[in-house]
């Protein structure tokens, strides 16, 4: 029997379906498109070798993520852009830098202690060009994942959610799937392209988890972090903070790397990633609970 109360999650469902499926089955006809004997798209192939499968599964992917928002749009009766959190821009500038703000100052903080207690030290000086490249790397990445992914995960999965569900487990759910598909990290080395390969290959492109110590303290960190960015959209009505605080965590992240290396790859301080250490569990537990522990009630989008 159909349950209206459900229809928005059933539609995010069929979404994340028909695009994983969908990735699965166009991959091989664009490698193929590439590097079969009789290339369609040969003049493409100095942009990836032959033995990047996984590249063509995720851009595959993303294409398509992106293609089906469109639909998703379109049956879940979303009004405008206002209702995935582009709106009140009037407070764009000082929500953005408020929220980049949050983003730097909590994980340099970690990556301070990380330095302070020797889990960490600094690395040669770099070279100006090395910085300059960094920067326009580092910036870019900030801006062009902190818009896109907050458009996708919390102005639209999590607004239709919670359409359905009390906001707070709409938080905990587009968190789980924002958790999840940092997942999907592998890059195997497949000899052999057939038709099927996107559905058998799949599994391989699965982190691999039984030789990675950090994942745990990873996966409850990016849930953590999928917390704090839906909270901060509920609680302002619009996106910017989010983006701001994404778009921090990111250029503090690559930062941190770029200046620093790990001395050891201790659970608790992480890999070469800030993220994947319990070190920063508890101040990021301590801001999701800060800001979902009150009912906020945003102002109505404007356009």
């Amino acid at each position: 029997m159909y349950c209206p109360f459900v229809r928005n999650t059933a539609a995010i469902a069929v979404y994340l379906l028909i695009v994983f499926i969908g990735a699965a089955a166009m991959a091989p006809v664009a490698w193929m498109a590439v590097f079969s004997d009789t290339p369609v798209l040969s003049f493409l192939n100095f942009l990836e070798s032959h033995d990047d499968f996984h590249r063509y599964f995720n851009r595959c992917l993303m294409l398509l993520a992106l293609a089906g928002l469109g639909l998703l749009w379109r049956v879940t009766k979303i009004k405008s852009w206002a209702e995935l959190g582009w709106t009140d821009f009037p407070k764009a500038k000082n929500h953005i830098s408020i929220g980049l703000l949050i983003g730097l100052a909590s994980l340099m903080a970690i990556a301070a202690l990380g330095l302070i207690f020797e889990a960490r030290e600094f690395r040669p000086a770099h070279p100006l060009g090395e910085w300059g490249k960094h920067w326009l790397n580092t910036l870019g990445a900030a801006i062009a994942v902190g818009v896109l992914e907050e458009t996708l995960f919390r102005g639209m999965l999590f607004g239709l959610l919670r359409r359905d569900m009390n906001w707070r487990w709409a938080a905990v759910a587009s968190a789980l799937l924002f958790a999840s598909v940092h997942f999907i990290d592998q890059r195997p080395n497949i000899s052999e392209i057939t038709w099927s390969t996107g559905f058998t290959a799949f599994p391989q492109f699965i982190h691999d988890f039984a030789h990675d110590p950090h994942w745990p303290a990873y996966a409850v960190n990016l849930f953590l972090a999928g917390l704090i960015l839906a909270g901060a959209f509920q609680r302002t009505g619009n996106l910017f903070i989010a983006i701001g605080i994404h778009a921090g965590w990111i250029i503090a992240l690559k930062t941190n790397s770029f200046i620093s290396s790990p001395v050891n790859t201790h659970v608790f301080w992480g890999d070469n990633k800030t993220s994947d250490g319990w070190a920063a569990t508890p101040l990021l537990a301590v801001m999701a609970w800060y800001i979902l522990r009150h009912d906020p009630k945003p102002a109505e989008p404007v356009d």
